[in-house]
């Protein structure tokens, strides 16, 4: 297959060399990342102003590209006018960090990934926790990916997180839906400048994904050593907050 990679983390994060060598054993690679770091995002794109791309090297890639915008902008630049030729799938990431529960509506990664759905193209997003091993990640991805009919498997996309852990003692795969809870207990610290001006520093005080959270979402199943797939989709409707009411204006 042609694969369009894409992550938050920037075009020199450990995580996407990590997925370039591993799926580039297999497929062509044609990587499409931000300049630096853009996690937190969402699912910007950058408008009236010019994107840069310039091409870099990476490792297991047939071609790379440092973009100049937003997570979002490397999927749509890339699929649109960067590869070159079609893309058959999107994969965006590997992130540093889970990408569960209601904390996926910030991610650049899982955006970026939508992004790619959005345009028509199968698309997954990647993800392992903070002291995961990215090689290892990438390697029991690859493997997965390897048994996964992207066209049959995947309708829109789906959102994968990896527990760190060595192959062997990973519990298995399921397909789950995504939690209804925040991962990341935050809070704002308070302080000043040297000149005495007040700012917000936002603070991640603890990983909350314990194996206290059941196996039916997916902080859960990574919890408890288990790869964690859940199929997303862009509509947002809320199907039971319609109500038969009436209005008159």
């Amino acid at each position: 297959m042609h694969i369009l990679l894409v992550n938050d983390d920037g075009i020199n994060a450990p995580g996407l060399h990590a997925l370039a060598k591993a799926l580039g054993k297999e497929h062509r690679i044609t990587v499409s990342a931000p300049m630096e770091e853009r996690s937190a995002v969402g699912h910007g794109l950058t408008v009236r102003l010019p994107l840069f791309a310039e091409k870099r090297e990476v490792p297991g890639a047939a071609a790379a590209f440092a973009v100049s915008g937003t997570p979002a902008d490397c999927t749509r630049l890339g699929v649109l006018s960067l590869a070159g030729e079609p893309v058959d799938l999107v994969v965006s990431g590997m992130n540093k960090g889970l990408n569960v529960a209601m904390d996926m509506l910030y991610s650049g990664t899982v955006s970026a990934a939508m992004e790619g759905a959005m345009l028509d193209k199968k698309s997954i997003a990647v993800s392992t926790q903070w002291d995961g091993d990215f090689d290892r990640a990438a390697e029991v991805f690859a493997r997965l990916l390897s048994q996964l009919d992207v066209e049959k498997d995947i309708d829109f996309m789906l959102n994968v997180n990896i527990p760190a852990l060595p192959g062997q003692k990973i519990q298995g795969v399921k397909w789950v839906p995504a939690g209804r809870t925040h991962l990341w207990a935050d809070t704002y610290e308070h302080r000043q400048t040297p000149d005495g001006r007040d700012y917000y520093w936002l603070k991640n005080l603890q990983d909350a994904a314990t194996p206290d959270f059941g196996m039916d979402s997916d902080i859960g199943c990574v919890a408890n050593g288990y790869v964690a797939l859940s199929p997303l989709v862009y509509d947002l409707t809320d199907g039971e907050g319609f109500r038969n009411k009436s209005f008159v204006l």
